[in-house]
């Protein structure tokens, strides 16, 4: 699972912005319920507002206006020794505030990202994996820290092109990732460290903005004839 699991907590950072209405906002909420003094009648003061980072700042106007971004989705893997690289697309889907759903059309494989964990359905072998919270907890981490800007920061390295970096928890390493920006500020490439020395790439092209679907179509169930079983 290594490479798909990777490909989607890479691909985090497309639902960077993961509607800061659905998060951003009941935060500010409750913190300015706190910062009012309790029967004074005093208005709550306003709370500061993490910054904004450019590099999500379309991505989250757009998941914000129709609650639903596409884009399809490329990258290399390795191929047969001697062989050169095969390239892979697949249709990746993101909805406020946690969701996320890649369908691979080579592959027929289709996966789908909650905080309550996912599925993986691989054809080939006759499996719908079910994944369970910690196995979604590196895309999660991405999405609820940089839907508001918190616990994220963002360097700028050319024109539109930004390093975003995500500083070390006690339960999660740092983490960065460098994207490229095209056409209407939206992502057009991503890339990060493979954990091996080398990088992963990743192209968006075709950006759509539509009504959200809700969770159903974040809920992949096994076809017939499809073992289930839970990854350990």
């Amino acid at each position: 699972m290594t490479g798909i699991a990777r490909t989607l907590v890479a691909l985090a950072f497309v639902a960077a912005a993961l509607d800061a209405t659905a998060l951003g906002a009941a935060a500010l909420g409750a913190a300015a319920l706190d910062t009012a003094a309790p029967g004074s009648g005093a208005p709550a003061t306003e709370p500061a507002r993490a910054p904004t980072l450019e590099s999500t700042r379309a991505l989250a106007a757009g998941l914000k206006r129709t609650g639903r971004a596409e884009v399809t989705l490329a990258w290399d893997v390795a191929g047969l020794p001697g062989a050169p690289p095969q390239r892979m697309r697949g249709a990746l889907a993101v909805e406020p505030p946690d969701r996320a759903r890649l369908d691979i059309a080579r592959t027929g494989e289709r996966i789908t990202l909650r905080a309550d964990g996912g599925e993986w359905l691989q054809p080939s072998v006759h499996q719908l994996v079910i994944l369970k919270p910690r196995h979604s907890v590196g895309a999660m981490r991405w999405w609820r820290l940089l839907a508001g800007g918190a616990g994220a920061s963002e360097r700028k390295l050319a024109a539109g092109r930004y390093r975003l970096l995500v500083a070390p928890t006690p339960t999660a390493d740092a983490d960065s990732a460098d994207v490229s920006l095209g056409a209407g500020g939206l992502p057009e490439q991503l890339e990060l460290d493979d954990g091996a020395g080398g990088h992963l790439i990743y192209r968006l092209s075709g950006w759509k903005f539509t009504p959200a679907r809700g969770a159903a179509a974040f809920r992949i169930t096994a076809p017939a004839g499809t073992e289930t079983v839970e990854l350990p």
